[in-house]
């Protein structure tokens, strides 16, 4: 889903910390939430064996340590990753299990409360807005939050990638957006252009959804509401929805590094002066971090007013109060003066809540807030054998801490065989034959060979 710090970073942490990505994260209220706003006072947490389990405010693992992966809590469950073959999925520098962990959802108790067949895995992490995806690695369905299947599983080379449901009650599928019956209510066809498909269809954002397709030699894009109405033109080489009521556009033929903002009915709020760069959307408390052309980065907010001023080598997008910052500074290493940068915390104001003593202490968590319920998870990657994470507070306390092995052991997928787009139409066609979705989707492939035909 989106571009970290870790890359500018120890590189030898980043895999483990993909793996890590989203831990923190989870929600009290899934079904009208989004997954960052967790209350429940638990937090996922490894061992000396290799196994996680979660620990509590005072760093006590309160639910025992005997999942091969485990995820933050969201709506009164976790996600976890039940070990079937007896060998944890790190006690051995990430060797990749035998059989392969079970994924399963627990209660707050540690109960099992619903399993996934053998093979078949979450593509969420958590439930969004009452859904969330599973499959295996060939097919993608979706099931709502009592666990019964929305949409069956199907071939991810004709009806994936979906995305996850939004809080407009639609998700993205190669048919259109679909609704939490499984109900396609937006087909995949640009009313008012003739033979036109959305060869883009991306998220529902604050009420509209950005689309496009491939006309005149370039791409274009407008947006729709949730009506399936045509609320922006599609006109723009570039859109992109960045929350807050807000879109950042560009016009043909301008500089592609600047963008400008325009609100959800397509009035222009600024020009075209914010720098495409890092992590450009819209943060709890309405700011969001942008670059100037000195390569520095600070805080706008929607009316493009900079809000915390431009000083930081790199800026995260707000979580609740906080986000993580990369801040200059000059440090004594080895008894000599060097500039570094150091990663921080800053509250809503750009002042300082919490920096890290040294340079290569990092954040932990790829999708959570710098702090999750006044704990953030960070790592210490001085020993390039050997990763130390730590819970710590506000005040630098260490709450938690364990280390891991670095050196992973990758493996090789199946190889699959190169499909054409005759051989997905004929997919597709054969997929949805029978149902109440064929009529469509023999549309959407009568379009698209038109359109091929007329480029």
């Amino acid at each position: 889903m989106k571009a970290y710090l870790l890359n500018r970073g120890n590189i030898a942490v980043v895999a483990m910390i993909v793996m890590l990505a989203g831990m923190l994260t989870g929600c009290n209220d899934p079904f009208s939430q989004t997954p960052e706003e967790d209350t429940t006072m638990l937090w996922p947490a490894a061992d000396s064996t290799g196994y996680w389990g979660f620990i509590n405010e005072k760093g006590e693992m309160v639910i025992p340590a005997k999942y091969d992966r485990t995820y933050g809590f969201s709506g009164g469950v976790a996600q976890v990753y039940i070990d079937v073959d007896g060998e944890p999925l790190r006690s051995t520098g990430y060797q990749v299990p035998t059989l392969g962990p079970q994924h399963a959802f627990i209660n707050k108790k540690g109960e099992v409360v619903y399993t996934l067949p053998e093979g078949q895995g979450f593509n969420d992490h958590y439930f969004y807005y009452g859904c969330c995806r599973f499959g295996d690695m060939h097919k993608t369905g979706m099931m709502d939050n009592h666990f019964s299947t929305i949409l069956a599983p199907m071939d991810n080379s004709v009806f994936a990638p979906f995305g996850p449901m939004t809080k407009d009650g639609l998700a993205t599928s190669i048919l259109g957006y679909f609704n939490k019956k499984g109900d396609v209510v937006i087909p995949r066809l640009i009313k008012g252009v003739d033979g036109y498909i959305y060869e883009y269809c991306k998220d529902f954002c604050d009420g509209i959804a950005v689309i496009g397709y491939y006309r005149d030699n370039y791409n274009i894009y407008g947006a729709i509401n949730t009506k399936g109405e045509l609320v922006i033109d599609t006109i723009y080489p570039y859109l992109q929805s960045v929350g807050n009521d807000r879109l950042l556009y560009k016009l043909k033929d301008s500089d592609w590094t600047y963008a400008g903002l325009m609100d959800t009915q397509g009035n222009i709020i600024t020009e075209q002066n914010i720098y495409l760069g890092g992590e450009n959307f819209f943060g709890d408390g309405g700011l969001m971090p942008v670059r100037n052309n000195q390569g520095l980065y600070g805080y706008i907010d929607k009316n493009g007013i900079v809000q915390i001023p431009y000083q930081y080598a790199y800026a995260d997008p707000f979580y609740g109060e906080y986000a993580w910052v990369w801040k200059s500074t000059t440090m004594s290493i080895k008894s000599t003066e060097v500039d570094v940068n150091l990663y921080c915390i800053i509250n809503l104001q750009g002042e300082v809540v919490l920096s890290m003593d040294t340079w290569d202490k990092m954040p932990a968590s790829l999708i959570s807030s710098g702090v999750h319920n006044e704990l953030c998870l960070v790592v210490d990657t001085e020993n390039p054998r050997l990763n130390v994470y730590k819970y710590i507070n506000l005040k630098g306390e260490v709450i938690y801490s364990w280390s891991e092995k670095t050196n992973r052991q990758g493996y090789d997928a199946p190889e699959r065989r190169e499909q054409t787009e005759a051989d997905r139409d004929e997919m597709m066609l054969r997929m949805f034959k029978g149902t109440k979705y064929y009529p469509l989707a023999e549309q959407c492939v009568r379009s698209r060979r038109a359109h091929a035909e007329r480029e």
